[in-house]
């Protein structure tokens, strides 16, 4: 089965920095993994017809949240001819990770009232066929692509948690999940009915940036405590082996933050220095009372800083795929040439 994985209203990036591309390539990989010929629709690739394709598999973002931006309005947005193209798919489609959204209703109402009113607007927004699209979003499946083919060994966490994924492996990334959070809920409410031999975990992130600097340094080693306790808990309810992700290092505080990303108004609380106290401080006490995945040494600048050049560009606070410690998935971004090698055209 031929599947083009695709964004509804756009290319996926085929910038390797690029954290909300990253979770689109993985599930491409898994698809792939799982045994379908599937075929990422990417920027600076023209494609106006999906019918070529028996499944066009839909990614909506890891920062979904339920409405539309679109960049430029009516008038201006440039990606119209990939809506069409989508309205005029006539083969199955998936809508993966989460329910289809009604991105009928989000468009058509705002597309017919600027008509009627005589406001400015591409008139490419009247090639869409408008009932198809709507046929499309009551017929379309939900895939998790997780589950699109089992295995015996996960890694969960936060929205860093992506970069923990390798083939073989689930991967289940929870944006905005405090390690708090999730140790309220459970280890295994992120985690698939099944049988597991290995569970990775990695929370933390978040409370570093955002909240242990509100509390005095007994929370930090309290919440450390509690991480290992619940790893030693969630082991013995699967019989797996847990490892933890030791956390990140700080970056420099002059990093640009996108608002998404801000807790109470600010992008951090606490100094570079009390924040990485604090995260030393964590990593000591994981290491020193369970298994833990050290690997962050690589991704210092020469001051002891979380280097920007390992980072998603060109801003926000996680690591560029091209930094992954076990998959980059740099293939889907270099394609085979005709002599066999290998051109990368990613930036």
């Amino acid at each position: 089965m031929k599947v083009l994985l695709t964004q509804p209203l756009s290319p996926v990036s085929n910038k390797i920095h690029s954290h909300k591309a990253s979770q689109g390539i993985i599930y491409a990989d898994q698809l792939r993994n799982a045994g379908y010929d599937v075929t990422i629709h990417m920027t600076g690739k023209q494609l106006y017809d999906y019918n070529e394709y028996d499944i066009v598999a839909l990614y909506h973002g890891n920062d979904w949240g339920g409405s539309l931006n679109l960049f430029g309005g009516l008038e201006n947005y440039a990606n119209i001819e990939y809506i069409i193209a989508l309205s005029n798919f006539n083969g199955e489609v998936w809508s993966l990770a989460i329910d289809m959204p009604d991105y009928h209703s989000m468009l058509y109402p705002r597309v017919d009232k600027a008509r009627k009113e005589g406001k400015k607007l591409n008139r490419d927004w009247l090639q869409i066929n408008w009932g198809n699209l709507e046929l499309i979003q009551k017929n379309a499946k939900t895939l998790d692509p997780n589950l699109a083919k089992r295995y015996p060994k996960i890694a969960i966490g936060d929205s860093h948690a992506i970069c923990m994924y390798r083939p073989g492996w689930m991967n289940v990334s929870t944006p905005f999940k405090t390690l708090h959070g999730a140790i309220k809920m459970g280890f295994e409410s992120f985690i698939p009915k099944g049988e597991y031999n290995e569970i990775e975990t990695y929370f933390g992130n978040i409370d570093v940036r955002h909240h242990l600097m509100r509390f005095p340094e007994e929370h930090t080693l309290d919440l450390a405590k509690r991480y290992v306790e619940e790893c030693v808990r969630i082991s013995t309810v699967y019989g797996a082996h847990v490892t933890i992700w030791e956390l990140l290092p700080i970056e420099n505080e002059s990093r640009v933050l996108p608002k998404t990303g801000y807790y109470k108004g600010l992008p951090f609380y606490g100094t570079w220095e009390e924040r990485e106290g604090r995260r030393q401080l964590f990593n000591k006490y994981i290491k020193d009372h369970h298994e833990v995945y050290e690997w962050t040494s690589g991704l210092l600048n020469s001051k002891g800083e979380l280097d920007f050049e390992k980072m998603e560009k060109p801003k926000s606070v996680h690591l560029s795929r091209a930094s992954y410690p076990h998959w980059t998935g740099a293939d889907w971004n270099a394609p085979k040439s005709a002599s066999g090698g290998l051109e990368s055209f990613f930036s």
